[in-house]
């Protein structure tokens, strides 16, 4: 029986599918960073945690390809049954016990540790979430101390002149839920273990703090760290409402990853604003609530609302584009629509409320669910209309081109839907639309103020 860092083809096939499948599901993935992540080095991933499985897949999609990656994980999921279990094991994750598992538990750690010194001292990559849990808020959460043991201990055994590099990770999600949208993998430097090591041996708990201050900086540096309990709601409200505003005062292209440097830097401006222009971030935190809230009633995004009103010539145009659009989808959406049903509706059926693990689910249910779908539908249309079976070669690929193209097609559909609505909206409530007008230009006045004035 192989090893957890070693190889397999089969694990090679799967990978190969897996990290494919992965990035289709992203409109766009960005990866910054890359010449961060040394080669031929015991290596420790360690991301921000916002989107259960889809944060380890976008570890596990990082070169080098052959490098195994190695996770650990809560231990509670190695309680579902024994067939799921196996293909955990399969694709190389191994149990960490935490309190809440039962202090009887903890001791089972010891297997997995020794497990993690073993996978790095034979050159294998393993990915640890150091903030030991997750949320869909954005901001580094409390460092848990797992990860630092793991690394002095496997450090302890080096030979010299090597040394662990933990790989800090920021993973930036344009939507924790839906597909097609960006993903972000900003990969920042390096930090040296054995640099720490000496002082570890004199005095391991203060080493441990030292190293994990070290890390939550980096990871602040690299994700979107909105770090206020009390303005959080708030703060996210006027980042994304001044997000390309923003970005014109910093002087950058309109790009994605762009917009999340602008996202990073108006957090950064509230966060010392909360110190240096306390009665701006009061007045600002008022504005931002009833905003939102205004916007909730009305069931718009701010996005659209950051928009010029279109045109009564241009919502002519929108109405036309979206019957052509959605005549063009409809070969796409027959050929799709029942594995999409099947695959929305999982996360009710499987009772799951967390919209962190939502995207998960629907990855995982559809790279199953549509190949094996496209290719009952295939059977069954050739045998009906007596086609050779070789045709399959074609009806395959159809299925899934076809099926991108309509979900393209749909993405645009409700974009122009939204703008539909926008111009309605902006034409029969013009009161209303005037007032949240006044607060968008509220929050901007005030955006523009603390990029000017805080220090």
């Amino acid at each position: 029986m192989s090893k957890i860092y070693e190889n397999s083809l089969a694990y090679l096939i799967s990978k190969k599918y897996v990290n494919w499948s992965f990035k289709k599901f992203y409109k766009e993935v960005i990866v910054i960073g890359k010449e961060n992540i040394p080669i031929n080095k015991p290596v420790i991933f360690a991301p921000n945690h916002l989107n259960a499985l889809m944060d380890a897949l976008a570890i596990l999609s990082l070169p080098p390809f052959r490098q195994v990656k190695v996770y650990l994980s809560r231990a509670d999921i190695f309680k579902l049954p024994k067939p799921i279990v196996k293909f955990i094991h399969f694709t190389k994750i191994m149990p960490a016990y935490r309190m809440r598992d039962g202090f009887e538990n903890l001791s089972k750690n010891k297997e997995s540790f020794s497990m993690a010194d073993e996978v790095l001292l034979n050159g294998a990559c393993m990915c640890m979430m150091p903030e030991g849990d997750q949320g869909l808020e954005h901001k580094i959460r409390p460092l848990v101390k797992g990860i630092f043991r793991i690394a002095f201990s496997a450090q302890q055994k080096m030979t010299d002149g090597k040394s662990v590099q933990i790989i800090p990770v920021g993973l930036n999600y344009g939507d924790f839920v839906k597909q097609g949208k960006h993903l972000i993998i900003n990969i920042g430097k390096p930090i040296n273990v054995a640099s720490y090591y000496k002082d570890y041996e004199e005095k391991p708990s203060i080493t441990i703090n030292t190293i994990k201050n070290k890390l939550k900086e980096e990871l602040e540096k690299l994700a979107l760290h909105i770090d206020s309990e009390e303005y959080y709601d708030s703060f996210l409200t006027m980042i994304e409402v001044t997000n390309e505003q923003y970005l014109e005062w910093l002087g950058l292209k309109n790009n994605t990853y762009n917009l999340f440097v602008a996202r990073q830097k108006a957090a950064e401006n509230l966060r010392i604003g909360i110190t240096e222009q306390t009665d701006i971030i009061e007045d600002l935190d008022k504005v931002c609530k009833k905003y939102k809230s205004s916007m909730q009633k009305i069931k718009f995004d701010f996005a659209t609302f950051n928009k010029k009103v279109p045109t009564f010539t241009k919502n002519i145009f929108n109405y036309l584009t979206f019957i052509a659009l959605l005549i063009l989808a409809l070969p796409g959406i027959l050929l799709n629509i029942i594995p999409y049903f099947i695959t929305s509706q999982i996360p009710k059926l499987m009772k799951i409320k967390f919209e962190g693990f939502f995207s998960s689910v629907y990855y995982v249910a559809g790279i199953v669910l549509f190949p094996l779908f496209y290719l009952i539908q295939s059977l069954v249309l050739l045998s009906v209309f007596s086609i050779p079976l070789w045709y399959i070669f074609l009806a395959l690929p159809a299925h899934y081109f076809l099926g991108k193209l309509s979900l393209h097609m749909k993405w645009k559909l409700q974009e122009i839907m939204q703008d539909i609505r926008y111009y309605i909206f902006a034409k029969s409530k013009k009161k209303r639309f005037d007032d949240l007008q006044t607060l968008r230009n509220t929050i901007l006045k005030h955006a523009k103020y603390l990029y000017k004035h805080v220090k």
